[in-house]
């Protein structure tokens, strides 16, 4: 009787694990090797009302989604809603079905050789979020990119017979962040040169001069390219 009841609860046990194991491989797989989610982009405006769109590019632009885990990569046709920070998604330009690439620090978008990364980031060392940002150069040590934002402003009425009512408008802005290769968090970088040369002390009379040498304008973005660069070649 005793050999028997524990017969079973043997044979039930490994049963469970084995149905456990399998269904946990199964979810597995599938974040690994899934791209797509349903789409959900919260643009709840009335577009033909307001100046401006809600994308980086209205077009869909053929492109591709990567896994870096896997190496694994998928053809789309791609378009980034910046306003609603998600990567759209289509099979075909016919297809009228829109999906979203799954928010994943280990899933990419390409489009045009330019990448989309989905990663953590904070500013002025406030609590961590999460979002996509355009990588703009990899080093050896260190990584450069740009997050792109759209708010929107909503319509300001006439208020007397001296104004003029301002539509409803997208408003565009921009920032640099950046890490060190071997850390997980993005850091909001300053233009402002003071600033900038105030957040990297152990390199700060050396980018100082660079700065002065080359020019240096944090407003534009090949400047900001460069000079990180350089930063990253001092770090070697």
């Amino acid at each position: 009787m005793i050999k028997n009841l524990v017969f079973s609860f043997l044979f039930t046990f490994f049963i469970s694990l084995s149905t456990y194991s399998q269904n946990t491989y199964s979810k597995e797989s599938g974040a690994i090797h899934s791209f797509t989610t349903t789409t959900s982009n919260n643009i709840n405006l009335n577009l033909s009302k307001i100046n401006g769109i809600p994308y980086e590019n209205d077009n869909f632009q053929l492109g591709s989604a990567e896994n870096k885990l896997v190496g694994k990569s998928r053809p789309f046709y791609i378009r980034y809603n910046i306003y609603s920070d998600v990567i759209e998604l289509k099979e075909d330009l016919l297809n009228s079905k829109l999906t979203n690439l799954i928010k994943s620090l280990n899933i990419y978008a390409v489009i045009n050789n330019v990448e989309y990364h989905y990663e953590i980031y904070s500013d002025n060392n406030e609590r961590t979020r999460e979002g996509y940002f355009i990588l703009l150069t990899k080093g050896k040590n260190s990584s450069l990119y740009l997050k792109k934002i759209k708010k929107f402003k909503d319509k300001v009425p006439v208020k007397d017979s001296y104004s003029k009512e301002q539509p409803a408008t997208f408003v565009d802005s921009k920032s640099y962040y950046y890490k060190r290769n071997d850390e997980r968090v993005l850091l909001l970088l300053s233009s402002k040169k003071k600033q900038f040369l105030k957040q990297f002390p152990e390199t700060e009379n050396n980018l100082k001069k660079y700065m002065k040498s080359e020019k240096i304008n944090l407003k534009n973005k090949n400047d900001f390219i460069e000079i990180f660069k350089y930063y990253d070649s001092l770090l070697e």
